[in-house]
Formats: structure tokens, sequence, C-alpha cells
């Protein structure tokens, strides 16, 4: 063993004269030798580089991860971050995190490393999130750009501060980013890059830090050593030792005080060494951060808001920008001493400057997109701006940005399907709807407005009366107001009629389905009714069909003419000799075995209609002026004031939406591309539904999205609708909006945006303002808070007040509407002028010879 260590002294020995002898060399080999090693390692990193993927992560709406879940996501990333062969420098391996925002969207997330991770950096343990791969562009240049990199400040084992995840660690970056804006060339990215930490150097730290504490130790026993001594010497020294000393002289005086010198405390190694203790979840991190932008200023604002997001962490360890600032002299990672190691780790994702050590748990927020508990604001490039005249868009309210600048904000027509509208009565869900009838009609589109109100047409009237506008514009008014009106004049709407090309089967199916649903009949209930009422349909329609191709259209029969058929047997004998065989057979000889009642309930509603002098005036004359189909096809402007009180009412409404169903039905006939949209406004939709008492609504809902039909329904009390209209419009619907309401009401629609806003508070919202969300390029946007908007604060300076009068002569123009004593005389003759077509021979029949029939109804003797 002696040999042996003098065997080894002498080689050392041997080695050291040697290095001396040949020191010039080895100092020119290595002044030579390691920048060229340094570069080979570089270009082999620089290599290595360009083979990173990256990988964008989209989350669900209701993304919410636990803790388990986001460790397991950042075990992943430090497996991937090790991934690559053995010759790559170390600090080349990492995996990158990018949160990146241009004001097009308010965060994206991003993860990009090695491409030999791929399969790593896929496998994510997130539910609910899609992961798809991204390419790395080089972005365009803008005009200023500031540079920030974040370090840890404070105990090397301290940790920073433990961020729950409920609110969104990340809601402080996302609201430092929701100002940008893509127009002015603002970007913002933050890069965290990461790898797990090497054996060797947790373990340099590690002796460190307990080397530190150790020293520190000691430090602390040396000063409690000296306070101790200089607290003996104070007491010595002090005035009850002098009055001692002049009592009892040297007999009294205590022996001098021994001081003991403090020991150094025991160094706890867990408390010392911290979030350092153990390898397991300690990630090597840099943080670097670079906003742009075209506008001076913007950029610096953004990285100081960066700055105050990352606060969050802060406790006795923080995130600083990495730099010297002394006075006004700040060296920052935009000075030229930084840049360039900054801008080349940027671009790289190298570890070659100064990192920060974390636990996985202390960056816990920033390893994940955001989540359910993130609150996305509502970005300037969301929604478009809507401005009078603007084509191809719905204004829906204006909306306050993060920003502070409020927007009036529109949907796309070609994102709008279906919207549903609640609230309280007098709170703007009406108001919104008319400023979007009249934004359609400035831009052209089609639409018809149904109004229960009848009293809403006035207040929209100045916004409308533009020539190009006016002449598009129809308005009919069955309401009360035209019994009371002398000189008031209506269109006419024959629901049997074929001018223009009805087809008469549909034709009869809509009318036949409309009566039966509303008056309530079934096979079981009202088995003679729904066949007389099926069979005089078909007649009519039979008769009208000879009549238009006969070049007479003013011969055709309306409604009212069933009461003519099933109650005079002449007039019913002139309608069998021209119907088919097999229908004239069943006129003949089964028609004659009905009792004399059985037609009281189809005479019965029918007289009540006729007995209505408005809408008597509109259902019974021959041709019509109001044609549903053409409407849509032609982009008209229709506005129908209707009256839902009382059963004749409801059945003209049912009759008009069961026309509206068939009239979008037969757009079949055109090509898809071809089919001009008509947007439909439903105000006061309780009362139509009601009325309609089937699901008709839900079939329009469900069915005419594809010919072209755009629904929009206003409602107070969502619960009263029929559960099927509910349904169709909530599955269907790419707006939904409310006002203030009952918590009952208000719930319906807070429970399709999955409790974003609380029930009571959308319960006390002030009057005009609406909670709303809406589909956007395919995804759902909001709840979001806006102010109804007003007709005058919108098309002001659209207003024409003094063209009113012109609108309304040019509307009765357009309708080729009537006197309605005028049409009341026609439709009195019309039963005379249809029998005399029938039979050219007969004699002139004399109008209103027909006597009012009593409760049992007309008898129906058998026709000869």
């Amino acid at each position: 063993m002696w040999a042996t260590a003098v065997a080894l002294v002498r080689a050392v020995r041997t080695t050291l004269g040697w290095v001396e002898h040949h020191l010039v060399l080895l100092v020119a080999a290595f002044t030579v030798g390691y920048p060229v090693a340094a570069r080979v390692r570089r270009r082999i990193a620089e290599s290595f580089a360009t083979d990173r993927v990256r990988y964008q992560y989209r989350a669900q709406a209701r993304f919410d991860p636990d803790a388990e879940q986001i460790w397991r996501q950042a075990a992943l990333l430090a497996r991937a971050a090790r991934s690559g062969p053995w010759w790559v420098p170390g600090w080349a391996k990492t995996v990158r995190i990018i949160l990146r925002a241009d004001g097009t969207s308010p965060l994206d997330f991003y993860v990009e490393g090695s491409g030999a991770a791929a399969q790593l950096l896929t496998a994510t343990p997130y539910k609910k999130v899609t992961v798809s791969k991204a390419q790395r562009r080089r972005d365009k240049h803008r005009d200023h750009t500031v540079r920030a990199e974040f370090l840890l400040a404070g105990p090397p084992a301290a940790r920073l501060r433990e961020v729950p995840l409920e609110p969104d660690p990340l809601q402080p970056l996302v609201d430092a980013l929701a100002t940008l804006r893509a127009d002015l060339g603002d970007l913002a990215e933050i890069h965290l890059d990461l790898q797990s930490v090497p054996s060797w150097r947790l373990r340099l730290k590690q002796w460190q830090v307990l080397g530190e504490a150790r020293a520190k130790a000691h430090s602390n026993a040396r000063r409690e050593s000296r306070a101790a001594h200089s607290a003996a010497l104070d007491a010595e020294d002090s005035l009850r030792a002098y009055l001692s000393d002049l009592v009892g002289g040297d007999e009294g005086r205590a022996p001098r005080r021994m001081v003991v010198p403090a020991r150094p405390r025991p160094v706890d190694r867990a408390k010392a060494l911290g979030k350092l203790q153990d390898s397991t979840g300690l990630l090597r991190v840099q943080i670097l951060v670079r906003c742009s932008s075209d506008e001076e200023g913007r950029a610096e604002a953004r990285v100081a808001h960066i700055s105050a997001a990352l606060d969050v962490f802060s406790t006795t360890s923080r995130l600083r920008p990495r730099g010297v600032s002394v006075g006004p002299l700040r060296i920052r990672s935009d000075h030229r001493l930084y840049r360039r190691s900054f801008d080349r780790r940027f671009t790289s994702g190298h570890l070659t400057g100064p990192s920060s050590w974390v636990h996985a748990e202390e960056i816990a927020g920033l390893l994940k997109p955001p989540t359910v508990h993130c609150t996305l604001p509502l970005l300037a490039s969301d929604l478009p701006v809507y401005t009078p005249g603007a084509k191809g868009l719905l204004p829906l309210g204006w909306h306050t940005g993060p920003d502070g600048v409020e927007r009036l904000v529109a949907s796309r027509l070609s994102d709008t399907r279906f919207s549903l509208r609640i609230g309280k009565s007098d709170y703007g869900k009406t108001t919104q709807a008319l400023v979007q009838f009249v934004a359609l009609a400035h831009a052209g589109e089609g639409s018809l407005y149904i109004d229960p109100h009848g009293d809403t047409f006035a207040d929209t009237a100045p916004y409308l009366a533009h020539p190009e506008i006016m002449e598009r514009l129809w308005h009919i008014d069955v309401s009360d107001r035209v019994t009371d009106n002398d000189q008031a004049h209506l269109g006419t709407w024959n629901t049997l009629g074929l001018e223009h090309g009805q087809s008469p089967a549909k034709v009869a199916q809509s009318v036949v389905d409309t009566f039966t649903a509303v008056l309530g009949w079934s096979d079981q209930s009202h088995p003679r009714a729904m066949t007389l009422f099926t069979k005089s349909v078909g007649a009519l329609l039979t008769v009208n069909e000879k009549a238009v191709a006969a070049g007479l259209p003013d011969r055709q029969a309306t409604l009212f003419q069933i009461v003519d058929l099933l109650g005079d047997p002449v007039w019913r004998g002139r309608v069998v000799e021209h119907l088919p065989a097999e229908e004239a057979r069943w006129w003949r000889t089964t028609f004659p075995t009905y009792p004399d009642d059985a037609a009281n309930p189809i005479t019965n509603p029918l007289d009540r209609l006729k007995d209505n002098p408005a809408f008597r005036a509109f259902l019974g004359c021959p041709t019509s002026s109001y044609n549903v189909r053409h409407a849509m096809d032609s982009g008209k402007l229709v506005w129908l004031s209707l009256s839902t009180s009382g059963p004749s009412s409801r059945l003209l409404v049912a009759t008009l939406f069961n026309d509206l169903y068939r009239a979008g039905l037969s757009r079949r006939d055109t090509a898809p591309g071809h089919r001009v949209e008509c947007h439909v406004f439903g105000d006061e939709q309780i009362s139509t539904d009601a009325a309609l008492s089937g699901p008709v609504f839900a079939s329009i809902c469900e069915e005419l999205r594809k010919f072209g039909i755009r629904m929009h329904v206003l409602a107070q009390l969502p619960q009263r609708l029929s559960k099927s209209t509910l349904d169709s419009l909530l599955q269907n619907a790419s707006i939904l909006s409310t006002t203030a309401g009952s918590t009952a009401a208000v719930s319906v629609i807070a429970q399709e945006w999955d409790g974003r806003v609380d029930v009571a508070e959308v319960a006390q919202l002030d009057r005009f303002q609406h909670y709303i969300s809406v589909v956007h390029d395919g995804r759902r946007l909001g709840p979001l808070l806006i102010r109804g908007p007003q007709l005058e604060e919108v098309f002001g300076a659209k207003a024409r007040p003094r063209k009113v009068g012109q609108l309304q002569r040019r509307v009765l123009a357009n309708l080729g509407a009537r006197p309605v004593h005028e049409l009341l005389r026609t439709a009195a003759a019309q039963s005379g002028l249809v029998a005399a077509f029938l039979d050219p021979n007969a004699p002139s029949r004399q109008p209103d010879a027909r006597a009012p029939q009593d409760e049992e109804g007309p008898t129906t003797p058998d026709v000869k």
C-alpha cells in the first residue's frame, strides 16, 4: 500500500512537470480548441432546433383539469424535454410552452419540442382538449418590439405563491392581453422553456444551500455570543454593581460572570432545502416575453401589464424582469448587452441563459390552456361593429370592451339562424328587434315582422321612409283599429287562391292542418267535421283550378264559400258538376247521409271570421295581393299588424303561420344558392304559439332553416311556450338573449350558458341591458353584457319623419290595397260570381242573400 502511494505521488509530480514544460502548448491548444468545440456544439444544437414541432391545445368550454392532471402533464413535458440523441447539448433539449395573443383570439396555447418527442407532446392527460399540429410561421415585421426576461428572485429554496386553480391563474394574463388590436399590429408572446434538473446540478445546489444555511447558523451563534458577552459586561458596569461595591467592599462583590459561547443550531435539512430537497417535479425554466406593435408605446405598456399579471405568483419568491436599474438608468433585455442572447434563445428555445428552478406545482397555472374558470373577454375583432347601412350584419347592442370603448356589435347574417329573446315587458326586446328590422331593410334584406301590438309600425316608419325601402314595403293591418276607421285600406289574401302557381295539394294540406289544429279536431273527437272540411276544401280548390286555367282568377272561391257549399244545395250542385267522378260520387252518395248538424263545427268558426269586417275584407276576396312566397323570393319587407285575442284572431294567425310554413317548404323548387333569405320576427310569441295549438312553429324552426327562413322570437315567459316550440328554439338558436325577469324565466336561458352568469344577477339587470350569446364563425361567444340599441340612437341620421305620409301611400300602392268597404262588397258578391262561373246560365245571386244561421247550423238536403 505504501508503494502504491509513493507511485501515485511520483506520477502526479511527473504530470505536473510535463504540464510545466508544455504549458504554452496547452494554452494555445485550449485557446484554439475551446471556441471550435463550442461552435460545433452550437451547430449541433441549431441543427437539433430545426427539427422542433409545435402543437396547439384547444380547450373546450367545460375544460376543468384537476391538480393531478396538471402534474401528469408536467411529468410528460419533463420527459419530452429529455428526448433526443445523446450528443445534443443538454441546454438544447427543452420543451416550450407558448402563450400567444394577437388581437384575434384571447390566448392561444401551444406546446413545442423535439420531433423525437412528438408522441409525448400529443399524449396529453387533459380531457376536453383537442391537440392539433401547428405551423411555426414567421411573424410579419412590427415597428416597435419590447423584450423582457423574468427570473426567479428570492431565496433559492423558497416557493412561489400557491395560486388556486379557481379562478384560473391565467385570468390576469388574459386580462392583460384583452386590449390587443390586430389592426394596429399588436402581438404578445410568452415563452416558457423548461427541462428537468440534472441530478448532479441538484446535488451541487443542495450543497450550496446547506453550506449557506450552516454559515448562517454559525453567524447567528457568533452574534448571540457577542450579545451575551456584551450583556454580561453591561451588568458588571451597572449602577447596582457600583452600589454593591460601595456597601460591601470587595467582600460583597459578586464573582465575575462567565459567558458560555452560543453553539450553532443544527440545520434542519428539509426546511433549509425546501423545494430543492427532492428532484421530483423540479424544473429549470426560463420565461421570455416579447411584445410588438406598429404603434409606439403599446408594446411597452403590454410588457408592463404582463409583468403586473405575473405578480399573482409573488410571495417571498417572485418573478422579476432581468436587468439593472440605477436611478433613471435601466438596462433590460432590450439593451444591446442582452438583446442578441435574448433573440437567439427566443428563437431556438435553448436554456443557455440564467435559469430559474421551480417546482411544477408552483407554475401549474401556466401548464394548461384557459379553463372554464377563465372569463375570456370579447375582443375588438371577435364580433364586427355595425354601422348604419352595413350589409350582412345584424346589430345586437352596445358592448363595452376591455379597453373601455363602447361598440355596437353585430352578428353576421351567415352565422344567424334563429334567435330567442326573453325578459320583462318594456325592457328592450321589441326595440332591439325593430332596430334589426330597420338594419335589414337598409341592407336590402327581406323581412317579415309579426306585430301583435299593432302600434310599433308608426314608431318605425320614419326610419323606413327611403325610396329604395318604400318600394319593397308591405303593411297589412287587420287589427281592431281597421274596424273603427272608415278610411282604412287593406290588401287581400285568398287562402284557397291558386293564381300565383300554388300547389293545390299543399294549399289543401296547409288549410286543413290549420283548422284541425286550432279547433282541436281529431279522428276521435270530430271525424265527420274533418272529413267534411277536407272534402270541401278539395272541391273549392278544383273550382279555383278551373277558374285560373280559364284566365278568370277573380272567380275563385274563398274560405267563406265553404258555408255555401255545405248549406246551399243549389250552389253545391253547381260545384259537384265540375268535380272528378270519384269526388262527385262522394258528394252525391255519402254527404247526404251526414246529419244536419255535422257541418256546425265548420260553419260556426267561419261565420265568426265573417262577422269581423277586417277579416272578411282580408280573406273574402278572390285574388291575393299578399303572397308570402313572392315576398320571400323578392326580398320584400312585410309588416303584419295582427290581433291574437279571441278565437277568430287565433284562427287567422294560425292560418298565416301555416301558409308561411307551406311557402317555405315550397322553395324546394329553387336551388339552395338562389334562395333569398327572409327574416321573420315574431313579437309576443306566447300568444302566437297558443294560437297555433300544434307543432307548426317547432316545424318551422326545425325544417325551414335550409330553405332560407330565419326566425327571431320574442317572449316574456319562455315556460309559457309549448314544449315543442321551446325545445326547437333552444336547439337551433344561434342567438340567445335575456333582459331582467323572474328567476324562473331567465333561468331557462341561463341554463344554456352552463352557469357562466348568475341567475340572480340576470334577474336584476337594469332596463335595456341584456345578456346575450351569439354564434360567430361556428363557435359560441358569450354570454356578453350589452346595452340594447335604440332606433333614434342608431338610425337618427336616417330618420325621415316628413316622408311618412309618402311611405304610407306607397305601401298601399305596393300591396294594391283598396278601401275596406269596397273589399266587403267584393266579398259579399263572391258566391254569386263563382256560381255564375260554374253555370253561366244560372240566375245571378244577390249579395248578402244568406240569412244568419241558428245554433243548429244549416240543413244539408240531398244533392239531386
